[in-house]
């Protein structure tokens, strides 16, 4: 039950925002489909707002990509019912002033039942259940997100805003002005980055987000789209981390590296092959184990079952390699340049339209199911298996991931590990949102698909 001496005491921290001119905090939530959705407060409201939360419709977790409800679910079959908006307030950090829009502030927030309570069907509980196991088992989890974005200098997505070539410095040129304001503004933000650079998609630039704990990594992949469109907007273009911006681009990941530490080294390095230690092998092959329905999680919408095509780079095929760029799951290892805590895995098949918290909620429980299980993964492959024919790779045992709506589905439903870590309600909730977007899609061309999720994200 929530009460007014229930929540933290804000009064030191409004008055630090106050004299920063902020004058709203910006409340933002991730719901089923990547988006971020949000209240603003006046700031003299956060002291009561950090008790009591604000009103949010039960309706919010079954929203679609196209801002429809979906009463499919039988959990949320109504449009009554109320919930609490809370924002995360546990230091002097938690609230951002935004370096991008003067006068406005963000924080993370969660959804809670009008009398206080969890809400099953809140992402960042879901995250926090798997840390928890995580740390149970002597683990703390290590993420990071790499950001593709779009660029474009026209409402319509038609002007790119860098004419290439990727990877260079004269297409980064084209776009100084905005790429120097990014760094200003990430910094200013607390969002600490490895890189920025041109990627090989035409206008598409990428940043490489610092390895966090896992709640901060989320929390700073979702600080970090506030960040970016504030800077694209305050230089005239518009960015879209859409996983298709173009119908004939070659999409947006936000590709997910994760790794475990123990006692403060890193878990997955060993002597082992590959550099991986028993640990190692045990989480890259739980997750590969679980890829069908893993990416039902981590790439969810129709616009990802567009991106993900054989030879774009996007994870295509369930396989794993060592710094195998076509591969889903790439083992980036350990070396004597970088030392023996870089060891990570990288999902591929992973976009802006999954929910952060959730995507890293099943790829923490599928690396522990392995470790558990003391599982082995196959020897890496290091081709592009797209170039293989079908015998070839049948006999290697690979097969593509799910390509429709109806095959995405079905991994999903059959999931134990993904059942079992996001719940029968939300998991519910979660497919009915797919199902309706999956029926929009069938009466829409694929043109008319991308321009729809264009700028939703």
């Amino acid at each position: 039950m929530v009460d007014d001496e229930t929540g933290p005491d804000v009064r030191d921290l409004v008055a630090l925002l106050d004299a920063q001119d902020v004058v709203g905090v910006t409340l933002g939530w991730v719901d089923n489909n990547g988006i971020v959705r949000a209240r603003t407060v006046p700031l003299a409201e956060l002291p009561a707002v950090a008790r009591r939360g604000v009103g949010a419709t039960t309706a919010v977790s079954v929203f679609d990509s196209h801002d429809g409800i979906t009463f499919a679910h039988d959990g949320l079959s109504t449009p009554a019912g109320d919930l609490r908006l809370i924002p995360v307030v546990d230091g002097p950090r938690s609230i951002v002033p935004l370096a991008g829009q003067p006068g406005f502030a963000w924080v993370p927030a969660r959804l809670r039942t009008a009398d206080g309570d969890p809400w099953p069907y809140e992402p960042r509980d879901v995250l926090e259940r798997q840390v928890r196991r995580a740390a149970e088992a002597g683990f703390e989890v290590r993420a990071g997100f790499e950001i593709e974005m779009y660029v474009a200098r026209d409402d319509d997505g038609a002007t790119a805003a860098h004419r290439g070539p990727a990877y260079s410095a004269n297409a980064l040129r084209d776009v100084d002005e905005f790429a120097r304001q990014l760094l200003v503004d990430l910094a200013a933000n607390g969002l600490s980055i490895g890189q920025l650079h041109a990627e090989y998609g035409a206008a598409q630039l990428e940043i490489a987000l610092s390895p966090l704990d896992a709640l901060a990594a989320c929390d700073a992949q979702v600080l970090a789209r506030q960040t970016i469109h504030a800077a694209a907007r305050r230089h005239g273009l518009r960015v879209s981390f859409a996983p298709v911006a173009t119908v004939e681009g070659v999409g947006n990941g936000w590709h997910l590296h994760t790794s475990l530490t123990r006692d403060g080294a890193n878990a997955l390095t060993g002597d082992g092959p590959h550099g991986l230690s028993d640990v190692g092998r045990g989480y890259l092959a739980g997750l590969l184990r679980e890829l069908p329905g893993l990416v039902g999680v981590t790439a969810p919408s129709t616009g990802s079952l567009v991106r993900r095509r054989p030879g774009y780079w996007a994870g295509a095929y369930g396989f794993w390699g060592v710094e195998n760029r076509e591969a889903v799951l790439r083992l980036v290892p350990s070396s004597d340049l970088l030392g023996a805590g870089h060891t990570n895995v990288e999902l591929k098949a992973s976009d802006a339209s999954a929910n952060p918290y959730l995507a890293l909620a099943v790829v923490i429980a599928a690396g522990l199911r392995g470790i558990a299980d003391g599982a082995e993964p196959p020897e890496p492959i290091q081709e592009d298996v797209g170039t293989w024919d079908a015998e070839r790779l049948d006999a290697a045992g690979i097969a593509l991931l799910a390509t429709t709506h109806e095959e995405q589905r079905a991994h999903l439903l059959a999931s134990d590990l993904v059942r079992g870590v996001l719940g029968e309600e939300l998991l519910g909730a979660f497919v009915a949102v797919r199902d309706a977007d999956a029926a929009w899609a069938l009466d829409h061309t694929p043109e008319e698909i991308v321009e729809s999720l264009r700028w939703l994200y």
